[in-house]
């Protein structure tokens, strides 16, 4: 019998030790694809549906159910091989059919429940294969573990209840003989789907419309259903359906969606699964900073920065009459007015369909900002250091009427009270003066210095 690879199989493989046991018939694991499975576990009985009537005798313990449609006929048989190769592990496993219901299993018609210590076996295998004669054997020290393969025909089907009376072990079933089974769906590939959080104080939640990966996993394929689950066991088992999928809120970011395709004729299923993600805009944190007021006089742009934004803001202004670079927020205040006015930062974030809008907004204030002519450094408090409070100084230079410079000061902030750099009075006399501002613009002008006012 060929091997083919099950995605329903892989899932099992890499599952989780919680993953759900089929303990009874109607939630036996159907078979497709002629796959071998592995790491199957057999942990209590659910429902006890095996009859001491059997040839075999003995019950359920720790068991599991798989169903088997034959898609063409011929041989059937299979090894069980447990985890564990200690000789006290021990398996049984009835098989029913063909074409029973779980509901009238009747009799086995392949049984065996030999233990294999009381039998003096050297392992601990089992299962059905060709050099066997007889169809049941057990129970304890009867038989040799191995019972006669079967004859099946095309679309008949089987159920196989395998439990472990003793030890504790997993197990693999690889299959054995000419007959095949029917192969499951594919599911087709599906894509993460995103959503919008655009609330005040982001949670992460969003709402999300699974129903377009439906249509990709089907693809051209017919006779197919499909459902959701939010974990794979669920999609197994096929417990706890999502009931809503074009309107689903998830409850993690992000958050796992198990999609079940199941053919209607052969009951073969397929699981896939894809990723809900929530996205948070990345909207800017509004910190302002500006040279308040700002004076009126000047040639070229003077920026207003800030901090926090991303791309893609737009500034304006009320009332009118500044003006305002859209694309770099730069005031121009060649021809702005003295007065008050309010900017507005509106800034607009589109993450594939998530979209929001923030808008911010600071009171601006323009003077008319006159260098002032002179100082009188006489103590009295008033105007005794050179003021350039409102403007951004890179660097500060005086000079004295024959050019020689008697005073100079980076990042000057007002401390020029009419003393020369070593710190000496300089006499009264008008001086000339160099201010080099952060923005590049270089002003220059007459102050005298009088101290008898």
């Amino acid at each position: 019998m060929k091997i083919i690879k099950l995605a329903i199989i892989i899932f099992v493989l890499n599952a989780s030790s919680n993953c759900l046991a089929q303990n009874d018939c109607v939630d036996a694991i159907i078979i497709c694809g002629d796959a071998n499975l592995s790491g199957l576990e057999t942990i209590g009985i659910g429902v006890q549906e095996i009859s001491l009537t059997n040839a075999c005798s003995s019950a359920e313990n720790n068991s599991i159910w798989l169903k088997v449609k034959i898609k063409t006929g011929g041989t059937f048989g299979f090894l069980i091989t447990p985890e564990s190769n200690e000789i006290v592990v021990d398996f049984d496993f009835w098989v029913f059919g063909p074409n029973v219901t779980c509901g009238n299993l009747g009799t086995a018609v392949r049984c065996s429940t030999t233990n294999p210590l009381q039998a003096g076996q050297l392992d601990n295998l089992t299962g059905m294969n060709a050099t066997e004669t007889d169809i049941s054997e057990g129970p304890g020290q009867d038989g040799n573990s191995f019972i006669k393969w079967m004859d099946v025909l095309d679309d008949e089907t089987y159920y196989i209840a395998i439990d472990r009376p003793v030890g504790k072990s997993n197990f693999a079933i690889s299959w054995t003989g000419t007959a095949t089974f029917y192969q499951p769906p594919v599911a087709e590939s599906v894509v993460e789907i995103n959503g919008c959080d655009i609330e005040t104080i982001p949670d992460g939640l969003a709402i999300f419309n699974l129903l377009p990966n439906l249509r990709l996993a089907i693809g051209n394929q017919t006779n197919l259903g499909a459902i959701f689950y939010t974990n794979f066991n669920d999609a197994v088992t096929e417990n706890n359906p999502i009931i809503s999928p074009e309107n689903f809120q998830n409850t993690t970011n992000p958050q796992t969606i198990f999609i079940r395709l199941t053919n209607s004729v052969t009951g073969c299923f397929d699981i896939t699964s894809f990723d809900l993600r929530t996205i948070i805009p990345n909207l800017p944190i509004t910190n302002f900073s500006y040279k308040t007021p700002i004076c009126n006089e000047g040639k070229t742009p003077i920026p207003i920065t800030n901090t926090g934004f991303s791309e893609g803001g737009i500034y304006s202004a009320s009332p009118n009459g500044l003006a305002i670079n859209p694309d770099t927020g730069y005031v121009n205040l060649s021809n702005s007015e003295i007065g008050n006015y309010t900017i507005t930062y509106t800034i607009d974030e589109i993450n594939n369909y998530c979209y929001a809008s923030q808008t911010s907004k600071f009171d601006l204030k323009i003077e008319d900002c006159q260098i002032q002519k002179g100082i009188s450094p006489n103590n009295d408090s008033k105007n005794d250091f050179f003021d350039l409070e409102k403007f951004e100084v890179k660097e500060l230079g005086i000079f004295n009427r024959y050019g020689i410079k008697v005073y100079g000061k980076l990042n000057y902030t007002n401390q020029w009270n009419g003393l020369s750099d070593k710190g000496k009075e300089l006499p009264d006399a008008t001086y000339y003066y160099i201010i080099d501002l952060k923005n590049g613009e270089t002003k220059t002008g007459w102050i005298y210095i009088n101290r008898e006012n």
